[in-house]
């Protein structure tokens, strides 16, 4: 079976070669007319001139000198005065060349006057025809069948030169780098006996492939390792926090603090798990089950509630049905959470509204906005708004758009500077029921 590549060469070289034949077709007519016309032009009516002054000449001296009579040009000699008497063919015809329809066929007559005479000089011109095919299309045939030959030639010399590079090609294409640690192309049956230069090239490619998989196989390692490394001080955080928070004798501000210590370290815990999925390869990887986006949000806004308790928001919450979504139960809560964390931080007062309608998460805020040039840097990694006043490194919506690019969730955003900004996430595969008894269900929490 071919490749694509070199499907694709080989119709590229048959356009090449069609539109060459329907160039040459058409040169080819053009020639053989222009050889026609410079034949009937040049040579026939040239020809027929000269003959009639040549007859005039030899009729001025001997008045009885016959009219001409070879097997190509045949002589009518007339009285002026007796036009009566002419062939059928030639009534009403001027001094001068025609073309017309005689007994023997296609012919140029000329026409010439001499004291009181007129001849008419028949030439048949079927023989410009032979002529212009002789002169005109053979030598063209001849000069095509010469210059395919040797295009073929040089096709059959180039696809072999070209074959080794295809066959590498399809090589490459067809790596399975799971399979093996280690990429052998240079032995393979199909490029043996290739040019030096192909051979050098897939020797290339095989070290390219092998540095290509120690790079991943130590991205692989350090996955594992940093899995296990954060889990072990992430656990202490939590464990210590909860030992705080059950004693009895701790103090409602220690309290509120352990409370932010504990929720932080799960926030860590989940977003650790949230890079290593990420830094996997196959996404086939990540566990997926039925996850309840409205839980999600009611869980992630209660944790806006302990955050950012200090500032003058009112977050609003609307949903008008329950959204089901098949994913990972870590990715969906940082996606979310993220968003309406995000809205929060950037509104020093006003509002925040969440609302989980079929198919999509919406989250609008009334915060100071972003200008058009700065909406698509906002998911670059590491970018800070210019008027931001919040802490933060810049990862949190570049991590929600690789989530929502990895598994296939459109994301959207509008904004207007000094009035606020929309975010909309949606869930194609998601699946939706609409509440019962009521369109809509609202909750406000001021703060």
């Amino acid at each position: 079976m071919k490749s694509d590549s070199r499907r694709r060469l080989n119709r590229r070289l048959w356009r090449a070669f069609v539109f060459q034949i329907v160039l040459i077709s058409a040169s080819a007519g053009v020639g053989v007319y222009l050889a026609e016309f410079a034949i009937r032009e040049v040579l026939i009516v040239s020809a027929l001139k000269r003959e009639a002054e040549y007859f005039w000449a030899r009729e001025n001296i001997d008045p009885y000198t016959p009219a001409p009579n070879t097997h190509s040009l045949i002589g009518y000699l007339f009285d002026v005065d007796l036009f009566t008497s002419y062939p059928e063919e030639f009534q009403g015809l001027e001094a001068g060349i025609h073309d017309l329809i005689t007994p023997v066929g296609k012919s140029v007559v000329h026409v010439s006057d001499n004291n009181g005479r007129r001849l008419f000089l028949v030439f048949d011109a079927d023989n410009i025809r032979q002529l212009a095919a002789y002169f005109g299309l053979a030598p063209l045939t001849l000069l095509l069948i010469v210059l395919y030959s040797s295009a073929w030639v040089a096709y059959r010399i180039a696809g072999r030169a070209v074959s080794p590079l295809i066959k590498l090609a399809r090589e490459v294409r067809e790596l399975d780098l799971e399979a093996s640690d280690t990429v052998t192309l240079a032995n393979t049956n199909e490029l043996k006996g290739a040019d030096d230069e192909i051979l050098i090239l897939s020797h290339a490619l095989e070290q390219l492939v092998e540095r290509v998989n120690k790079f991943v196989e130590r991205e692989r390692i350090f996955t594992r390792e940093t899995s296990h490394e954060l889990r072990s001080p992430l656990t202490v955080i939590k464990i210590a926090s909860e030992m705080l928070l059950a004693r009895d004798d701790i103090s409602e501000t220690n309290r509120t603090t352990a409370i932010k210590i504990q929720r932080a370290a799960k926030d860590m815990e989940e977003l650790t798990q949230a890079f290593l999925l990420l830094a996997r390869e196959a996404e086939s990887s990540a566990t997926r089950e039925r996850v309840c986006v409205n839980d999600i949000v009611r869980a992630e806004m209660s944790r806006c509630e302990l955050i950012y308790g200090e500032k003058n928001l009112r977050l609003d919450y609307i949903e008008r049905g329950s959204l089901w979504v098949s994913s990972s139960p870590k990715i969906l809560p940082i996606v979310i959470g993220n968003l309406i964390r995000n809205a929060c931080a950037y509104t020093e007062q006003g509002h925040v509204q969440v609302l989980v309608s079929d198919g999509k998460v919406r989250v609008e805020d009334s915060g100071i906005g972003i200008h058009d040039d700065q909406i698509k840097a906002v998911f670059s990694p590491y970018y800070r708004a210019p008027n931001a006043r919040e802490s933060g490194h810049g990862i949190g919506l570049s991590l929600v758009k690789r989530m929502t690019d990895r598994f296939g969730w459109p994301l959207k955003i509008a904004s207007r500077p000094g009035h606020g900004t929309v975010v909309e996430v949606q869930f194609p595969e998601a699946k939706f029921t609409k509440l019962q008894g009521s369109s809509t269900t609202a909750t406000s929490a001021a703060f």
